[in-house]
């Protein structure tokens, strides 16, 4: 990649810098297919994750893994869809540690996201067939906090025994 000089503005002494609205979007673009992964307890090695990934996730296309130091990893994915056929199907663990996965955002800061907030897979035993719709668990899990998503045999009713 070159990079080339690109006049800062200066603005009552002080240095301004503009990025190029295109140039950003189209980065923004290349991370959408992206999920933040966080490992509760001790963080596993890059080789441990990826092992992980290619032995569990491996009904989705290859993704890259890439680990920040602040003790998580970023996965790119090659499609939105693998990337949300992952987010709904937790809940993940790995030696026995659970994962916490959410998916990329401009704006992900992990000091101010990841510690403050976990998203928890509740099971609901002996829920009534008929409370089964989009409607009625966004408004059960709603008395819980955000409710984000349901897995995949409760969205697809393959087992009935707790949403």
């Amino acid at each position: 990649m070159n990079l080339s000089f690109v006049a800062p503005i200066m603005q009552n002494g002080e240095t301004i810098v503009e990025l190029l609205k295109n140039g950003v979007e189209k980065e923004t673009e290349k991370w959408r297919n992206a999920i933040i992964l966080y490992v509760v307890g001790t963080t596993p090695t890059t080789g441990a994750l990826e092992r992980f990934v290619a032995s569990q996730w491996n009904f989705v296309s290859k993704s890259m893994i890439f680990y920040h130091n602040e003790g998580y990893f970023v996965i790119k994915f090659t499609n939105m869809d693998d990337r949300d056929v992952i987010l709904y199907s937790g809940p993940h663990t790995i030696g026995n540690k659970p994962i916490i996965t959410k998916g990329w955002t401009t704006d992900f800061n992990f000091k101010d996201e990841i510690l403050k907030t976990i998203p928890l897979w509740v099971t609901l035993p002996n829920l009534p067939l008929n409370y089964w719709s989009a409607d009625s668990l966004s408004s059960i899990g709603s008395g819980l906090g955000l409710p984000l998503y349901a897995d995949e045999c409760t969205s697809k009713m393959e087992r009935i025994l707790y949403a």
